[in-house]
């Protein structure tokens, strides 16, 4: 399985053909168990500050001092290309990175590594939180929060790439236990919604469940009571199929 590369762009505007890269944020990981194989980061000298938008300079903290370290463009995307060659591109709305780089790889006559066609967005993975209602927009901070996923330093590039990394992580956690469910034969399918749904009712009416107030919850005890539930949950659905 290909490798993945999270990316994330710091940009002086929202427009590839008049803005620039200003920061560029990778982290490689394994395909299947999305463990991290390396990252970096690196800021990019602008040759057109002029034509920035202000806004994006004030989100992104853009300043001279700030900058003084940053390398021109085609010697960034040189050493950005050992992190996305042969991979598959990912990121929060990665169009919008990949737009930038695709324009900068022109840009500069630096070849394009060869790269998978497709891309995964984490956005687009997160449209079931709006859905839900749990989110009320799709842009990464809200998916973070929702997901209880760190927020420090927003809009650093190699932060929100390796935030995008977590958005996935969980969420494809999610898609495996839906595959699962998904799976399962129709009764076997009826006692696992109801255990969620009976799990999501105490919830509501008691709050979270928690190992840490002072009771013990022995684990082989534990799943003694669950396969207890699971048997009586089986004959229940059982007795009440049509003969």
């Amino acid at each position: 399985m290909r490798p993945i590369a999270f990316v994330d762009l710091e940009t002086s505007g929202l427009d590839p053909t008049r803005h620039e890269i200003l920061e560029i944020g990778v982290v490689r990981v394994d395909g299947r168990s999305l463990e991290t194989l390396g990252m970096f980061d690196v800021r990019v000298q602008p040759k057109r500050i002029e034509d920035a938008d202000p806004e994006a300079l004030r989100i992104n903290r853009w300043t001279q001092e700030a900058w003084s370290d940053a390398v021109p463009l085609d010697v960034a995307l040189v050493r950005t290309k050992p992190l996305v060659e042969g991979a598959l591109l990912a990121g929060h709305n990665v169009s919008f990175d990949r737009s930038f780089l695709d324009a900068a790889w022109r840009s500069t006559g630096v070849p394009a590594p060869p790269m998978d066609h497709h891309v995964l967005d984490t956005a687009a993975l997160s449209w079931p939180l709006l859905v839900a209602g749990l989110v009320d927009s799709l842009s990464l901070d809200p998916v973070c929060r929702h997901l209880a996923i760190e927020c420090a330093e927003p809009h650093h590039a190699l932060t929100d790439a390796r935030r995008s990394l977590e958005v996935a992580r969980r969420l494809l956690l999610e898609t495996e236990v839906v595959q699962q469910v998904r799976s399962m034969e129709a009764d076997e399918r009826a006692i696992a919604n109801l255990i969620v749904d009976r799990i999501d009712a105490g919830r509501k009416d008691y709050g979270p469940w928690r190992t840490s107030d002072g009771r013990d919850y022995p684990g082989e005890a534990l799943l003694e009571v669950v396969d207890a539930l699971n048997y009586c949950a089986a004959e229940l659905v059982r007795m009440r199929r049509p003969r």
